[in-house]
C-alpha cells in the first residue's frame, strides 16, 4: 500500500473511531440507562412510562404538535412556492430573499420577537388593549396553537424550497400529453405535477416534522402548562432524574426514526427521474386576475408576518428597558443596549463562545465529512456505506436527543475523551454542534462534489497530476462554494442552537442562545434585543453570502451549456423561463437542510 492509501486508511479509522464514539455509543448508552441497567427486564421502565397519564399526554402533544405544524407549514409553504413559481414576474429574487430568511435567523430569537410583538405584555397586545380599552390583554399567545404559529413561520421555508424547485421541473411534455387526450387543469395537476411535486413533499414533511417534535424554544418560552417531550426531558434532567431522561429521549427518538423511514420509503417509491429530453413548464395562470390577487393578498400577509418580528427585535434593540416596560410604542430610544454587549466584557464572551464554538463546529464537521463524500463518489463499499449511515444518524435525532446521549457517556471519564468528563468543560457544546450539523455537512459536500465532472479528473491524471494534486488543483476549486454554502448554514444553524446549549451550557462556554433568554427573564429586555439584533444582522450576511457562492457555482456550471447554446444561435429552450429553472432551483436549494 502506497503512503498516501495508508493515511487515508488511518484517516478512516479515525473518523470510525469518532463517529462510533460520539454517535453510536452514546445512543447505546442511552438506551441501557433507560432499561435502569436491568436488561430486558427494564422494558417494564418504558410500561410504567408509558402508563403514566401525564406522560402519555405530552407524547400525544408532542405527536400533535408535529403534525399540525407539519401541515400548516405545508399550506404556507406550498402556495408561497405556487405564488413565486407561477404568479411572480418581478423582483422574484428580492423575494426569494425574504422569503427564505427565517432558516436562516435561530429559531430562539424568533420566539422572542414573537412573544414581544403578541406576548401578554408585546406591542400588538397592548396596542389592542390601549385600543378598545381592555383591562386585560385580549391576545393569548401560548400553548398549542402559539407552539404551532412559532414553528410554522420558522419552518415553512422546507415546504417552499422543495417544492418551488420541484414546479422547476414539470415536463411539458407531458402536460401537453394530457391535454391532447382532453384533460383539464385538475387532471394535468394531477397526473403531470403531482407525481413530480409528490418526493419534494414528502422529504419536506419528514424534514419539518422531525424538527417540530424535537422543538424546544417555543414549548419552553410559551408553551405554559402544555407538556411536550423536549421540554419533559429539560425538566427530567435538573431533577437528576438521568432513567427517566433516557426513557423520554428513547421514545422521542423512536418517533424521529419511525417517521424518517416511513417518509423515506414514500420518498423512494415516488421518485421521478427527469426525461433525458424534458421540457420545462410554465402554465399561463398569470393572467388570472382573481387567482394572481388572492395569491398576492396571501404572500403579503406572509411577508408581513415574516418580516414584523425582525423589524421589532432591531426597533426593541435601540429602545431603552424602562420604555420597552412602560411604553406601548417606545420611545427611549438609545444605543446603551449594543454598548453593553460590544463593551462590557461579561456580556460580550457569550457572543464570542458563540462565534468560536460554531467555527469550531464547523470546521471538526467538515474535516469528517467532506473526505468521506469525495470517497464515496468513486464506489460504495460496505464499511463506507455504514460510516455515512453513522455521520447522517443525528439528523433523525432532535437536539436533546443528543444532548442527553452525550451527558450519558461523558458526565465520566471515557476513552473517546482521553479519559477524562467533557461535561462541564467548554469542549461539550461544540463537540454537540458538530454532531448535530454532520449530516448536513455531509450532504452540502455530497452534492458539490458530485458536481465534478470526473472527465476533468481524468484530464488531470492524464497529464501526469498524482491524486493529491489532482483534488488540490481541479476538485477542491470545484467544489469550495458548494462546500462553503453547507458550512455557512451549519455555521448558522449552531449559532443560534438553544436546545442542546441549555442542556449543556457551563459557567464557561454560556453561549449567546442561553444569554438571550436570561437576559429577557431578567428584565434586560433591551440587551435581550440587541443579541438578537446581532445575531440576525450576522445571518444575514452570510445568507447574502451563500447567494453569492451559489451565483459563482452556477456560473461555472453552466458555462459551458451557455457556450454551446450561443454557438446554435443563443435559443432558449421553448419552456425555461429567465433566467433559467435549473439556475433558480438551485439557488434555493444552497438553503436546504439534508434531505434524508
Amino acid at each position: 500500500m502506497t503512503p498516501l492509501g495508508v493515511a487515508a486508511a488511518l484517516y478512516f479509522a479515525l473518523v470510525a473511531f469518532l463517529a462510533v464514539g460520539y454517535i453510536l455509543v452514546p445512543a447505546l448508552r442511552t438506551a441501557a440507562i433507560s432499561l435502569d441497567g436491568r436488561g430486558l427486564a427494564g422494558l417494564a421502565t418504558y410500561a410504567g412510562f408509558l402508563s403514566d397519564p401525564v406522560n402519555q399526554t405530552a407524547v400525544l402533544n408532542t405527536l400533535a404538535v408535529g403534525a399540525a405544524s407539519t401541515l400548516t407549514c405545508a399550506v404556507v409553504g406550498i402556495a408561497l412556492a405556487v405564488y413565486v413559481r407561477f404568479f411572480c414576474t418581478r423582483h422574484r429574487r428580492l423575494l426569494q430573499i425574504l422569503l427564505m430568511s427565517p432558516v436562516m435567523i435561530p429559531g430562539v430569537v424568533i420566539v422572542v420577537a414573537f412573544m414581544q410583538l403578541y406576548g401578554e405584555s408585546g406591542m400588538v397586545t397592548r396596542a389592542l388593549g390601549a385600543l378598545l380599552g381592555a383591562d386585560r390583554p385580549l391576545l393569548s399567545f401560548g400553548g398549542f396553537g402559539g407552539i404551532v404559529f412559532v414553528i410554522t413561520y420558522t419552518q415553512y421555508v422546507y415546504f417552499y424550497l422543495n417544492v418551488y424547485t420541484a414546479l422547476q421541473y414539470v415536463d411539458a411534455n407531458v402536460v401537453e400529453s394530457v391535454r391532447s387526450l382532453g384533460g383539464g387543469m385538475g387532471r394535468v395537476v394531477r397526473d403531470a405535477v403531482l407525481p413530480v411535486v409528490r418526493p419534494a413533499v414528502i422529504v419536506s414533511a419528514m424534514t419539518t416534522f422531525v424538527s417540530a417534535v424535537g422543538s424546544y424554544s417555543a414549548p419552553a418560552l410559551i408553551g405554559g402548562t402544555y407538556r411536550v417531550l423536549s421540554t419533559q426531558i429539560v425538566l427530567a434532567k435538573v431533577n437528576y432524574d438521568m432513567v427517566l431522561a433516557s426513557v423520554e429521549v428513547m421514545v422521542l427518538l423512536a418517533i424521529g426514526v419511525a417517521a424518517t423511514a416511513l417518509c423515506s420509503a414514500l420518498a423512494r417509491r415516488y421518485r421521478v427521474a427527469a426525461g433525458a429530453r424534458a421540457v420545462y413548464w410554465r402554465p399561463d395562470v398569470g393572467r388570472s386576475r382573481v387567482a394572481r390577487g388572492l395569491f398576492t393578498a396571501f404572500v403579503a400577509v406572509q411577508l408581513v408576518v415574516v418580516l414584523l418580528p425582525v423589524a421589532v427585535i432591531f426597533y426593541l434593540s435601540l429602545m431603552s428597558t424602562q420604555s420597552i416596560m412602560t411604553e406601548v410604542f417606545p420611545t427611549g430610544l438609545t444605543l446603551g443596549n449594543y454598548e453593553a454587549v460590544l463593551t462590557n466584557p461579561r456580556t460580550f464572551r457569550p457572543l464570542g463562545n458563540s462565534l468560536v464554538m460554531a467555527l469550531a463546529a464547523v470546521g471538526a464537521g467538515l474535516a469528517l465529512t467532506l473526505p468521506v463524500a469525495y470517497a464515496s463518489r468513486k464506489g460504495k463499499s460496505l464499511p463506507a456505506a455504514v460510516l455515512e449511515g453513522l455521520l447522517m444518524l443525528p439528523w433523525c435525532m432532535p437536539a436533546s436527543v443528543i444532548a442527553i446521549d452525550l451527558i450519558n457517556v461523558f458526565s465520566g471519564p471515557s476513552p473517546f475523551s482521553l479519559g477524562r468528563p467533557l461535561i462541564g468543560t467548554f469542549e461539550i457544546l461544540p463537540i454537540a454542534y458538530a454532531v448535530m450539523a454532520l449530516p448536513l455537512l455531509l450532504n452540502a459536500s455530497r452534492v458539490a462534489v458530485g458536481g465534478v465532472r470526473e472527465n476533468a479528473e481524468e484530464a488531470a491524471r492524464s497529464l501526469g497530476a498524482g491524486p493529491a494534486r489532482t483534488f488540490a488543483q481541479v476538485v477542491l476549486p470545484a467544489i469550495v462554494p458548494g462546500v462553503l454554502a453547507g458550512a455557512i448554514l451549519a455555521f448558522v444553524r449552531t449559532m443560534g442552537e438553544y436546545t442542546m446549549s441549555a442542556l449543556l451550557y457551563g459557567v464557561h462556554n454560556r453561549p449567546i442562545a442561553v444569554s438571550i433568554v436570561t437576559t429577557m427573564q431578567e428584565y434586560q429586555i433591551g440587551v435581550s434585543m440587541a443579541y438578537g439584533a446581532l445575531v440576525i444582522a450576522l445571518c444575514c450576511v452570510l445568507l447574502f453570502a451563500i447567494l453569492r457562492l451559489d451565483a459563482a457555482r452556477l456560473g461555472v456550471e453552466d458555462a459551458p451549456r451557455r457556450r454551446r447554446a450561443r454557438g446554435a444561435g443563443g435559443a432558449k429552450p421553448r419552456g425555461v423561463d429567465a433566467p433559467g429553472c435549473a439556475e433558480e432551483a438551485d439557488e434555493g436549494q444552497a438553503a436546504l437542510p439534508p434531505e434524508k
